[in-house]
């Protein structure tokens, strides 16, 4: 995050003013709405719920570590990191491990979904609450396995590098020091860089968005071959199958490119930047970030707020809230996969 001598700081305070901190406000706000929501509602005992509460609990620490740590430093000049030690490790560590994890609860979600649709008599088995949360703690101690290592070897240290003095009739090259949080071994961090670039791109972005496509076309796909073949069954049920059937497709096309426009940037420029010399300017660094950061927000959106289901669970949560009872629970699950499978015509 290290602004260049071509960089005009107080640009780049105005654009994460402008731009920075309304996704943050706003995500924030959603992420703990959908928490309430999903915690609390008449779904809180399912599958369901369980996903989109790790979803939105991830997308807040996103929202709350890398995200606040870039307003920080942009708008008041301040890198929370390099503070000490122990929030170097931390900020460093979430700083990977919390977009990665986003982007592969996604996938869970997309997952669960599939299996809605595509296997409705053995939804009830296959994707339970319990099962669904070991599956979140398992993927989150590979993803955590794989980031380990910034947690080590990151630390606070004196760094330094040379800037010329054109002031000087000499020319003179002085050296600059300044607190750094980063691997101090240069020759290690090189390569290790190298192989951690590799592998975010892959799991942070590539493997996620493959999976999530494939996952929604065929979804759609089996959902176009239930209207086909429920032609002849009544008028009514066939118009309620087209209405959701156009409902989910225009959802996970705006959640595949979302999901594309989001993390494709980034993940491109940190894999060149690490391999070659190429650095944008500080704004175009802030912008792509912003991006990533701006996922987190759009999930809530994405899944949660045009749910009539969601808005529902969230009058109801906020309600009990207010009088400090419990929710009951009176049907088994909102998810919208729940809803197409219970209409789809096996032929």
């Amino acid at each position: 995050m290290d602004t260049t001598s071509e960089d005009d700081p107080v640009l780049l305070r105005h654009l994460n003013i402008i731009l920075l901190t309304p996704v943050i406000i706003f995500g924030l706000t959603g992420n703990i709405l959908s928490i309430l929501a999903w915690s609390r509602g008449f779904h809180r005992d399912t599958s369901t719920a369980a996903l989109l509460t790790a979803l939105a609990i991830i997308d807040t620490i996103v929202l709350t570590v890398p995200a606040t740590e870039r307003w920080f430093h942009r708008v008041i000049y301040f890198l929370i990191r390099t503070d000490n030690n122990v929030t170097c490790k931390i900020w460093a560590f979430l700083s990977y491990f919390a977009p990665t994890s986003s982007s592969w609860i996604i996938v869970l979600v997309t997952a669960e979904r599939f299996i809605s649709i595509w296997f409705p008599m053995r939804v009830g088995y296959l994707s339970t609450r319990k099962k669904v949360i070991c599956l979140i703690l398992v993927m989150s101690v590979i993803i955590g396995s794989m980031y380990m290592p910034v947690m080590v070897h990151v630390t606070v240290f004196q760094n330094t590098h040379d800037t010329l003095d054109i002031a000087s009739t000499k020319n003179e090259t002085s050296i600059v020091y300044f607190t750094d949080c980063d691997i101090s071994d240069q020759r290690y961090r090189e390569d290790y860089l190298r192989v951690l670039m590799w592998l975010d791109m892959a799991f942070l972005f590539m493997a996620p968005f493959v999976l999530i496509v494939l996952g929604n076309v065929l979804i759609i796909y089996k959902i176009c071959q239930s209207r086909r073949s429920g032609v002849l069954h009544a008028e009514r049920d066939v118009e309620c199958r087209s209405q959701v059937a156009n409902t989910f497709t225009i959802r996970a096309i705006a959640l595949s490119i979302t999901f594309l426009i989001c993390l494709l940037p980034v993940t491109t420029y940190q894999l060149v930047n690490t391999n070659t010399d190429v650095t944008l300017p500080g704004y175009a660094d802030d912008i792509i970030h912003i991006l990533l950061y701006g996922n987190s927000t759009c999930n809530f959106i994405l899944y949660c707020a045009i749910g009539s289901g969601f808005r529902k669970d969230l009058r109801t949560a906020l309600s009990n809230l207010c009088r400090i009872k419990k929710p009951r629970l009176d049907r088994l699950d909102s998810n919208m996969s729940e809803v197409l499978a219970s209409r789809i015509v096996h032929t």
